[in-house]
């Protein structure tokens, strides 16, 4: 894969009625902003998203964080809430498909300016943000 690492435009929401093998071809793509959009599209092979959660263009590792599928292995967006692109980060943070834990998990990252968004997000959630609970999410 190309070493594709620009902030260029997403191509914007592709098609829902496009089948697994169109997902899995466009997720083979060159151009990272391609990956992207496949590793966010909601019907892309879940073995597919999982190799591109570990692609090495931030833009595609974000829109696996950006899926809105809720079959994602948690371990898969844990390590995502620990990237170090911010953009990866603040996906997850968006994203309502995300577990909470997770979302506790970012609060405790290495990106501080996500604090707040995460703390609020949780918040709005109902979940708690104290000290307990910020244990209780170290421990699962």
């Amino acid at each position: 894969m190309a070493n594709d690492h620009s902030r260029a435009a997403l191509p914007g929401p592709l098609d829902p009625s496009l089948s697994d093998h169109d997902l899995a071809q466009l997720a083979r793509s060159e151009q990272a902003t391609v990956r992207a959009a496949a590793a966010a599209h909601r019907n892309t092979p879940l073995t597919v998203i999982l190799q591109l959660a570990r692609d090495e263009a931030r833009v595609v590792r974000a829109g696996v964080a950006r899926n809105p599928r809720t079959d994602i292995p948690e371990e898969i967006l844990r390590d995502l809430a620990t990237d170090n692109a911010v953009e990866v980060v603040f996906a997850l943070i968006a994203n309502d498909s995300v577990p909470d834990s997770v979302i506790a998990r970012v609060m405790r990252g290495k990106h501080r300016d996500a604090y707040g968004p995460a703390k609020a997000r949780l918040s709005r959630n109902g979940t708690k943000t104290g000290i307990l609970s910020t244990f209780a999410a170290l421990r699962g």
